[in-house]
């Protein structure tokens, strides 16, 4: 069994951005998008521009200088982190009535400074999600294109019983090898999924068995928390509940599927725990945001969907023959990742696939890798080349000028 880990330079393949082009991205396609009436108002976009360009705060205007969410994404998470230590510790039991107050008093002030803070990330949170369920759709019909040849051909080179780890949010490389037979949404992700014919036939929706899992260690678009009960029920009393109140998923099973994004991959079946996409329509994605501040034991819609994801990733690492780690340069905030590798991660099966030579050695370094001397090079031209464990140095042309005499 081989594991590829796939990051960003993966996805760029195919047209998404890289993390430092994702705030631009989602900027024109809010530009270009006029007003939206599914759970957000484009109309803030301006005011949250604005916002940041013109903050006082030093950290904030220069995180919006240098484009990059994730730093965008890291500073107004601490802002929100700092608001929930300070609320429990004015809440907190044991200290007097007049120490409660002094706390309280303080925890009102700083909320109400961070008041811009908690509504902008909500607004970059939403328009993260929704332009990424806009690129989803589009590649319905683009996913056709000589763009995807190159991931076309790399889904055809993954064998039975391996294993994919990505840190993308979307769904290309699924959506390719469903198109050649090797996965299915039932149980590619990991868990079992329940689908059924439609939203209004219950009956189950027949799959091939998955011969390759892909792990989204970050979450995806598409995903959500699994309700707690079956659509239609409504719990009354207290006290035990039968099996079949949590509907025909396993109980272990932490998310569902949004119908529109089985529709964007050409499903028309439809999740048995999320029929209907009005079940939902006000939360988030099962989605770890771009920041250094990431949650792993509980996401933003409240799933625990990630401890299980990240065990089964170790598990996968610990038993492959050969780890191939494409596009994907380990930033070093990502600590629970480079954790991740490093404990389970067998010495010398790493083999680095990263255009970037700095990257390539780094990493090469770290996973005690033979192959940290190799070529540079794109995911493209790695699968031109047949996805060999090395690639030779492409030696340097030196241009000799003439002087003429």
């Amino acid at each position: 069994m081989k594991c590829y880990v796939l990051g960003a330079g993966v996805s760029k393949s195919v047209g998404y951005p890289l993390g430092s082009e994702l705030f631009d991205a989602i900027d024109r396609f809010v530009q270009e998008s006029g007003n939206c009436f599914d759970r957000f108002d484009y109309k803030e976009w301006g005011n949250l521009r604005l916002w940041l360009e013109t903050n006082t705060n030093p950290i904030v205007a220069q995180a919006y200088r240098s484009k990059n969410i994730e730093h965008m994404f890291t500073v107004l998470d601490f802002a929100a982190a700092l608001r929930d230590s300070a609320l429990w510790s004015a809440a907190l039991d044991g200290k007097s009535a007049e120490e409660r107050a002094t706390l309280s008093a303080e925890f009102d002030n700083f909320d109400s400074e961070i008041e811009n803070y908690q509504k902008y990330r909500s607004i970059l949170l939403w328009a993260l999600e929704h332009y990424l369920s806009w690129r989803h759709e589009k590649d319905l019909e683009g996913s056709k294109d000589k763009g995807w040849d190159s991931l076309r051909a790399f889904g055809e080179k993954l064998e039975t019983g391996d294993v994919v780890i990505t840190f993308n949010y979307d769904a290309t490389l699924e959506r390719v090898l469903l198109g050649q037979g090797r996965w299915s949404p039932k149980d590619g992700y990991g868990f079992e999924l329940a689908l059924q014919e439609s939203r209004y036939d219950e009956r189950p929706a027949q799959f091939d068995k998955s011969s390759v899992l892909i792990l989204h260690l970050h979450g995806a678009t598409g995903w959500y928390r699994r309700p707690a009960f079956a659509p239609g029920y409504t719990p009354t009393g207290s006290g035990a509940f039968p099996c079949e109140v949590f509907g025909s998923a396993p109980l272990n099973t932490s998310i569902c599927l949004d119908p529109l994004f089985l529709r964007g991959l050409g499903i028309h079946n439809v999740d048995a725990c999320l029929p209907d996409l009005t079940e939902v329509e006000d939360n988030r994605h099962v989605v770890l945001h771009p920041s250094f501040l990431k949650d792993y034991e509980t996401d933003e819609s409240g799933s625990h969907v990630f401890p299980d994801l990240w065990r089964k990733a170790a598990q996968a690492l610990r038993e492959a023959e050969c780890t191939y780690i494409i596009g994907y340069s380990l930033p070093k905030a990502d600590a629970a990742a480079l954790t991740l590798f490093l404990t389970n991660c067998n010495r010398g099966t790493a083999c680095v696939i990263n255009p970037n030579g700095g990257v390539k050695m780094r990493l090469g370094s770290l996973f005690q890798s033979g192959g940290r001397f190799d070529g540079a090079v794109k995911f493209e031209e790695w699968v031109s080349l047949g996805c060999p464990d090395r690639v030779p140095w492409k030696p340097k042309v030196r241009v000799v000028q003439s002087v003429a005499i």
